[in-house]
C-alpha cells in the first residue's frame, strides 16, 4: 500500500513536475508575448497623443486666421508641417505590425484633405473680405454721387426742395448701410430681408423723386446715381454668397476636424486594444493546456491525490479567471483595473506584467487629459487678456473708448432710475506737444502714465469712473451728483490735483490741465451726446487761456458744428483750388507809379460767395490747413509776379503775407529759394508781410529775416500801430518797410490825434531809413492829409480795390491819370499849417504841370 501510495506519489509527483514545467514553458511564452505587445504599442500610444495634439493645433489656427482681418500663413504652415510629421512618426510606428495586426489603415489620405479644407477655407475668407472691402467701395462711390449736388442746392430757386429729397434719399442709404454693417459680421445673425426692404426703400424713394431730381440736378446724374446703386446692390449679394460659402466651409472645416480627432481617439487606441486581447487569449491558451495537463495527473492520482488536484487546480486557475477577467474589463476602457497578485509563480508574473501594461495605459490617457487642460487654460488665460486689452489702454491700464462708452450708457441708465444726475469731464493736458517735442515721445508716454496714476490716488474720484480717449485726453464720470456746485468742485480740484508737480523718471514736472463738464440729462441724454458736449465745452476752455475749466452751454455745440462745418468745406477748397488772389496796389503820388501790389487771398466757393480770410484764418491754423494755404498763396503770387516781370511790368513787386506756422518751418527759405529759382523771378521782386504776433517768436525768427534780406527780399511789418506795437520791432527787426494800420488811418482827417501820430511813425520810420505805407486810405481828405508828408505810399479804397491778376497790368498803365486826378480832387486838411499846406499847393502844381509836357513831377524839398 505504502509503495502503491509512493508510486503514486511519485506518479503524481512526476506528474506534478511534468505538468509544471509545461505550465512554466506555457506561462514563460504568454508573458513573452505579452511583454513584446507592450514594447510594440507603447511608441504608438505617443505618437498617437502627438498626432492628437497636432491636429487639434492645425483647426486652432486655421480658424484663428480665417477670423482675422490679415490673413498670416505662418502659423497655419508650421501647424499643417506639425500635423504631418505626426502623422508620418504614427505610420512609421503603426508600420512595425504585420499586414494582419496593422493597427488602423492608412489615412494620408484624411488628412490631405483636412489639409486641403484647411487652405480652401482660408482662400474663401480672403475672397470674403475682398468681396466685401470691393462692396463697400462701391457704396461710398454711391455715396459721393448722392451728396455731389447738395453743396449747390440752397442758392437756387426751388433747390430747398430737392435738397430735402436728397437728405432723404442720404437717410435711406444710411439705414442700408447700417443693416448690412449688422449683417455682414460673422458674429452678427443676418437679416438679409431687412436689407433686401431698405434697398428696395432706396429704390421706391429714388424712382418717387426721380422726376424732380433729373429736373434739378439733371438726367445724367440721376442716371449715374441709379447705375452705382444696382452696382451696390450686385456686390452685397456677391459678398453675401462669399459669407454663406466661408460660414458653410467653416462649419465643413471644423466637421472634418471632429471626424479626423475622432477617427485618432477611437481608432488608434486599437493595436493596444488588439494587444489586450491577445493577452487575454494567451492567458486562456495556458490556462487550458494547464487544465488538461492537471486533468490527466489528477485521473492517475484521482483516488490518492484528489485533495492535491483539487488545491492545485484551484492556486492555478483562480489567477487566471482573476486575469482574464481583468483583460476584459481593460479591454473595455477601464485603464484604472489592476490584477490581484497571487498563484503560481508564473501566473503572478503575468499579473505583474498586466498591471504594468494597465499602469502605462493609464499614464499615457491622463498625460493626453492633461495637455488637454493645459492646452484650454492657455487658451482661457489668452481669452482674458484679450478681452482685458479690448477694454483698456495699453499705456496707462486705463479704461478705453469703448469701456467709457459701456459704462457710460450703464451709468446713464442708473441716473434714470434715480432720477438723478451724472456728471462727465473732459480732461486735456496744457501743451503736450511741446513736452513730446522736447522730450521725447517715450517721456511723453511717462507724464500720461503718470496723469493716469494722479487721476487713480485721488481720493475725490475714488468713486468715480476713469478713462483715456487717446492722446492726452482723459474723462471721468461722476455719478453723485446732485446739483451745479459739485460739478464746479470737481472741476476745480481737477486744476488743482495737477497743480502739485508730477514726479516722472527722476525729474519734477509741472503741468496744467483744461477741464470741460457737461451734466446728464441737463445737457444731453446718451452718452455720444455727452462725450460732444464735454468737448465742446473742453475746446471752449482751450479757448479762454489754459489751465481753467468750463461748463457746457448749447452755443458752444452750435460753434463747433459751425467750426467743424467751416474745417470741412476747407479741407475741400484745399482739395478742389477752391482760393484765388485779387491784387491792390499801393501808389506813390510824388512819382505817380504803383511801387508794389498786395497778394490779397481770397475763397471762393462753389455757390459763388467770395470769403475773406478773417472769417476762416483761425479754423484753418487750428486745423494746420493754414500750412497748405499759406504754401498755394506764395507760389502763385510769385508765377504771376514772374509773368508780369518777363512782359508788362518789369518793376513788377508783390507782397505777400506770411503765417507764423509757414515762418516758423525749417524749409521756409530753401521753399522760398527753390519758388524763385523755378520761376525766375528776382528776390527783389518779393516782399514779404508779417504781423508783429508773428515776428515775437524769439532769436531763430530774426535769423529767418536775416536770412531773407541777405537773399535780397524786402521785409514789411504790416498792421503797425495796434496790437503789441513795440519801436523794439522797428530797431532789432531787419525790416525795410512799416504799414501803417487803417485803424489810425482812419480818423487822421478829423482832427484827432491820429493825425500827430501818423506823422510821428512817419518821420520815425524815415530816420530809421524804412519805407512807410499808408492803408485802408478809403477817402479824399485821408489822402490830403498824408500827402503833406514826403515818401509815404498809399493803398486803400480810394486808390483801387483788389483787382485780379489780369487787371493788374492795366491799372499799371492808366495810374498816372488816375493818381493825377486824386491828387487834385484831395482837400487841404484845415487845422494844418501853412508849410503843409503850401507843400500840398507845390505838389499839385507841379503834378498839373508834370501832366501837361508829359514829364514826372519834380521831388520837392
Amino acid at each position: 500500500m505504502a509503495w502503491r501510495v509512493a508510486i503514486g506519489f511519485a506518479a503524481v509527483g512526476l506528474t506534478v513536475i511534468v505538468t509544471n514545467i509545461s505550465t512554466q514553458q506555457s506561462a514563460r511564452e504568454a508573458r513573452e508575448k505579452v511583454r513584446e505587445l507592450l514594447v510594440q504599442h507603447e511608441p504608438l500610444v505617443r505618437a498617437t497623443e502627438s498626432l492628437a495634439a497636432a491636429v487639434s493645433m492645425y483647426e486652432r489656427a486655421v480658424i484663428d486666421q480665417s477670423e482675422t482681418s490679415t490673413i498670416a500663413q505662418q502659423p497655419v504652415k508650421a501647424a499643417a508641417q506639425r500635423m504631418t510629421e505626426a502623422a508620418a512618426d504614427y505610420q512609421e510606428a503603426a508600420s512595425r505590425f504585420s499586414e494582419n495586426d496593422r493597427p488602423a489603415p492608412a489615412f494620408a489620405g484624411e488628412l490631405n484633405d483636412f489639409l486641403k479644407s484647411g487652405d480652401d477655407l482660408l482662400r474663401t475668407s480672403v475672397t470674403r473680405r475682398s468681396r466685401m472691402r470691393d462692396y463697400w467701395a462701391r457704396f461710398d462711390t454711391l455715396e459721393t454721387s448722392l451728396n455731389a449736388p447738395q453743396a449747390n442746392a440752397v442758392r437756387f430757386a426751388g433747390a430747398v426742395f430737392a435738397s430735402e429729397k436728397l437728405m432723404d434719399l442720404s437717410r435711406t442709404l444710411a439705414s442700408v448701410r447700417e443693416q448690412v454693417s449688422a449683417a455682414a459680421s460673422l458674429s452678427s445673425p443676418r437679416s438679409l430681408q431687412l436689407i433686401i426692404a431698405s434697398e428696395n426703400a432706396f429704390r421706391a424713394r429714388l424712382q418717387q423723386h426721380s422726376t424732380e431730381l433729373a429736373k434739378l440736378h439733371g438726367q445724367p446724374w440721376l442716371d449715374q446715381v441709379k447705375r452705382n446703386f444696382n452696382s451696390v446692390v450686385t456686390g452685397r449679394r456677391a459678398a453675401f454668397d462669399s459669407i454663406d460659402t466661408f460660414n458653410e466651409q467653416s462649419v465643413t472645416f471644423r466637421d472634418h476636424a471632429a471626424e479626423i480627432s475622432g477617427m485618432v481617439v477611437t481608432k488608434l487606441v486599437e493595436p493596444a486594444r488588439r494587444a489586450l486581447a491577445d493577452a487575454d487569449q494567451l492567458a486562456v491558451q495556458a490556462s487550458d493546456r494547464a487544465d488538461r495537463r492537471l486533468g490527466w495527473a489528477s485521473g492517475i492520482a484521482m483516488l490518492l491525490l484528489i485533495g492535491i488536484a483539487i488545491v492545485t487546480v484551484t492556486g492555478v486557475t483562480a489567477p487566471v479567471r482573476r486575469l482574464t477577467e481583468a483583460t476584459r474589463r481593460l479591454a473595455g476602457g477601464a485603464v484604472r483595473t489592476r490584477v490581484v497578485r497571487g498563484g503560481v509563480p508564473e501566473l503572478d508574473t503575468l499579473a505583474e506584467a498586466f498591471n504594468q501594461m494597465a499602469e502605462q495605459l493609464q499614464q499615457a490617457q491622463s498625460a493626453v487629459r492633461v495637455h488637454q487642460l493645459e492646452l484650454e487654460a492657455r487658451v482661457d488665460e489668452r481669452t482674458r487678456e484679450l478681452n482685458h486689452l479690448a477694454h483698456h489702454d495699453p499705456l496707462t491700464d486705463l479704461p478705453n473708448r469703448r469701456h467709457l462708452l459701456a459704462h457710460l450708457d450703464e451709468a446713464i441708465d442708473r441716473a434714470r432710475l434715480r432720477n438723478g444726475r451724472l456728471a462727465l469731464l473732459f480732461i486735456d493736458l496744457d501743451n503736450f506737444k511741446t513736452i513730446n517735442d522736447s522730450m521725447g515721445h517715450a517721456f511723453g508716454d511717462r507724464v500720461l502714465q503718470a496723469v493716469s496714476e494722479r487721476l487713480r490716488m485721488n481720493s475725490l474720484f475714488s468713486r468715480s469712473f476713469s478713462a483715456r480717449l487717446g492722446g492726452d485726453e482723459f474723462t471721468v464720470v461722476c455719478e453723485e451728483v446732485d446739483q451745479l456746485g459739485d460739478v464746479e468742485r470737481l472741476s476745480r480740484s481737477v486744476l488743482e490735483e495737477f497743480q502739485r508737480s508730477l514726479s516722472v523718471h527722476g525729474r519734477e514736472l509741472r503741468i496744467s490741465v483744461s477741464v470741460g463738464a457737461c451734466i446728464f440729462p441737463d445737457h444731453a441724454s446718451d452718452s455720444h451726446a455727452l462725450l460732444r458736449a464735454a468737448d465742446s465745452a473742453l475746446f471752449r476752455a482751450k479757448e479762454s487761456g489754459r489751465n481753467c475749466w468750463s461748463l457746457y452751454a448749447p452755443q458752444l455745440l452750435e460753434a463747433a458744428a459751425s467750426r467743424f462745418k467751416v474745417e470741412q468745406s476747407l479741407r475741400r477748397a484745399v482739395e478742389q483750388g477752391e482760393f484765388e488772389l485779387l491784387y491792390q496796389p499801393e501808389v506813390c503820388f510824388e512819382t505817380l507809379e504803383t511801387h508794389t501790389v498786395e497778394a490779397l487771398l481770397r475763397w471762393r466757393q462753389p455757390d459763388g460767395n467770395v470769403v475773406s480770410p478773417a472769417d476762416f484764418f483761425e479754423v484753418a491754423e487750428q486745423t494746420g490747413l493754414i500750412a497748405d494755404i499759406s504754401d498755394w498763396a506764395l507760389r502763385t503770387a510769385i508765377q504771376t509776379a514772374a509773368v508780369w516781370h518777363s512782359g508788362p511790368w518789369p518793376k513788377t513787386r508783390v507782397a505777400v503775407n506770411i503765417s507764423s506756422q509757414q515762418l516758423m518751418s525749417a524749409s521756409f527759405v530753401s521753399r522760398l529759394q527753390s519758388l524763385l529759382k523755378q520761376y525766375q523771378l528776382p528776390a527783389q521782386c518779393l516782399e514779404i508781410e508779417l504781423t508783429e504776433n508773428v515776428l515775437q517768436t524769439g532769436a531763430n525768427t530774426v535769423a529767418t529775416l536775416k536770412r531773407l534780406r541777405e537773399l535780397g527780399i524786402s521785409i514789411a511789418l504790416d498792421d503797425f500801430g495796434t496790437g503789441y506795437s513795440s519801436l523794439t520791432s522797428l530797431e532789432r527787426l531787419p525790416l525795410t518797410r512799416v504799414k501803417i494800420d487803417r485803424s489810425l488811418v482812419s480818423t487822421i482827417d478829423t482832427g484827432g490825434r491820429s493825425s500827430a501820430i501818423v506823422r510821428s511813425i512817419i518821420g520815425l520810420c524815415h530816420s530809421l531809413g524804412l519805407q512807410v505805407t499808408a492803408e485802408g486810405v478809403e477817402r479824399p481828405a485821408q489822402l490830403g492829409a498824408l500827402l503833406n508828408d514826403r515818401g509815404v505810399q498809399v493803398q486803400g479804397y480810394l486808390v483801387s480795390r483788389p483787382i485780379n491778376a489780369a487787371t493788374v497790368p492795366v491799372f499799371i498803365d492808366q495810374a498816372r491819370a488816375h493818381l493825377e486826378q486824386l491828387m487834385i480832387g484831395a482837400p487841404a486838411p484845415v487845422h494844418e499849417n501853412e508849410s503843409n499846406t503850401t507843400r500840398l499847393r507845390t505838389l499839385r502844381a507841379s503834378t498839373a504841370r508834370g501832366a501837361r509836357s508829359g514829364r514826372p513831377p519834380a521831388d520837392e524839398k
